[in-house]
């Protein structure tokens, strides 16, 4: 099996990671190949929100995935089925020399200068650099400059950290790198660093030749938010078009990418204008869900790199309708068949654990000998638990919120029927005689009953931990089927 090394730069680099760990919960697959994936964020801003909290679910991920083991399961696959690894890194690739320290000392500025006359180079730095870039503390980002970004990602001195990373990179691995491209960090990131890649041999990289050769795969993300107008900040989104514009021009043969996929949307909200640290934290996003999905079908690509001619794919994102709010209904078949019925799944089992598994503790189920020694204390299911708050609460919610608001689910719906909460897709209905018969329960019974059900077939090897989520998985799925016919 293989790996996926997963490049995140920037705030956006965060958010789509954010996404996809939240894919990768609720059981998405990532094809036959890939069975880790080693996420990694590139920002000097280490205090941003947006990173702080990825890095928060991906460890939290990380930690419920090492009890699993998925050898003996049925299906070989399902909720955490992919493994995160973050190689040491605490998921983060350490830039040098950029903490208290102002851009002008970065490029030594001051170096220039002749009996306290400024020479030609001050004098051209002084045209290619503002007066504000110069003063900017680098380790709050790059304020929307890429100008900047390209010199500091660009330093050899930066290599290391990434040789470090990539010591135990594999002919069969693959890269992914997320950027936006409207931004600072991001649009100097991604063709340096996938230049990098492609010339690991000149920079006597370790396993440089499987680096070379790898399948690069990534996903540019165009204006999709506004900022408001703050005379104070840096940041003005009246650029964010003709940055665009001018990046775009520059990929023009300069990208070495086996796919390239495009994401945006009309700009329809407006945060909150915050150059970085712990207070940009932005709500999560459809366009970084739909970003996510993009990793997702690369993996599923089996896509291999021609070194003498690569041939570049390049795919966008559609949805089936124009409309505000999205639901399930308006994802494409293709999108659907990879994640519509697991995020189902996942919501169901989320509520399902914050709303009604303290009262099935005395249940069938919990008496089998594979539960006998398990203590519902363990940290194990308050990590579910806790997993399961910030993808319902806090990120489902989020999209929610947004604009464009995704709003797959009625998160907060007042009724005894979960499955009447998912949007836009009618359960079938209870008939009297299935009532009678104990059977197409409404609500929680109905997962009880397949619960039931599930707990008696024989599922040996399996610990506690893995037991637990076998079966409620598996009979939350059924219901689906039964209730959905998906």
């Amino acid at each position: 099996m293989s790996k996926l090394y997963i490049f995140g730069i920037g705030g956006t680099g965060a958010r789509v990671l954010r996404s996809l760990t939240m894919l990768l919960a609720s059981g998405v697959s990532l094809g036959g190949k890939i069975d880790t994936i080693v996420p990694v964020i590139i920002d000097p801003d280490t205090s941003n929100g947006d990173l702080t909290r990825t890095v928060s679910l991906m460890n939290l991920y990380k930690k419920i995935r090492q009890h699993l083991n998925f050898d003996n399961r049925p299906e070989k696959r399902g909720y955490f089925h992919v493994g995160i690894d973050d190689m040491n890194t605490n998921f983060r690739l350490h830039l040098n020399n950029v903490a208290n320290m102002k851009f002008s000392d970065y490029i030594a500025y001051n170096r220039f200068a002749n009996q306290g006359q400024a020479d030609s180079n001050q004098a051209l730095l002084s045209l290619l650099f503002s007066e504000k870039n110069l003063a900017c503390p680098l380790d709050v980002g790059f304020k929307g400059n890429p100008n900047m970004g390209s010199i500091v990602l660009n330093d050899p001195k930066n290599t290391e950290s990434m040789m470090s990373l990539l010591q135990h990179f594999q002919s069969d691995d693959q890269i992914f790198i997320i950027s936006s491209i409207f931004g600072g960090t991001g649009a100097a990131g991604f063709p340096l660093l996938q230049k990098t890649f492609r010339e690991a041999e000149r920079l006597n990289m370790p396993n440089s030749s499987a680096i070379a050769n790898a399948a690069i795969g990534a996903v540019t993300v165009l204006p999709y938010f506004g900022l408001k107008e703050d005379q104070q900040s840096e940041i003005n989104m009246e650029t964010f078009i003709s940055k665009t514009k001018a990046a775009l021009k520059y990929y023009i043969g300069n990208l070495d990418v086996d796919n390239l996929y495009y994401i945006s949307d009309t700009i329809k909200n407006r945060y909150d204008n915050v150059e970085g640290a712990t207070d940009q934290r932005n709500k999560a996003h459809f366009v970084e869900l739909a970003a996510a999905m993009a990793i997702v079908d690369f993996a599923n690509s089996n896509v291999e790199h021609n070194r003498i001619q690569t041939s570049t794919s390049y795919r966008e994102f559609a949805i089936r309708g124009d409309e505000n709010p999205l639901t399930l209904n308006e994802l494409c078949s293709n999108t659907f068949g990879s994640a519509g019925k697991e995020l189902m799944s996942f919501y169901l089992f989320s509520r399902f654990m914050m709303e009604h598994f303290d009262q099935t503790r005395d249940y069938a189920w919990a008496k089998t000998p594979q539960m006998k020694n398990a203590s519902f204390n363990d940290t194990f299911f308050a990590d579910i638990r806790q997993f399961g708050d910030a993808f319902k609460n806090q990120w489902l919610k989020e999209l929610s919120d947004n604009q464009r608001s995704f709003q797959p689910f009625d998160l907060f719906a007042n009724t005894n029927d979960v499955f009447e909460t998912i949007m836009h897709i009618e359960p079938k209905k209870t008939s009297k005689l299935g009532r009678l018969l104990g059977k197409n329960l409404t609500g929680y019974p109905a997962i009880d009953t397949e619960i039931s059900d599930v707990s008696m077939k024989k599922l040996k090897g399996l610990d506690a931990y893995n037991y637990f989520i076998t079966v409620h998985e598996t009979a939350i799925n059924n219901v689906i089927k039964k209730k959905y016919n998906i």
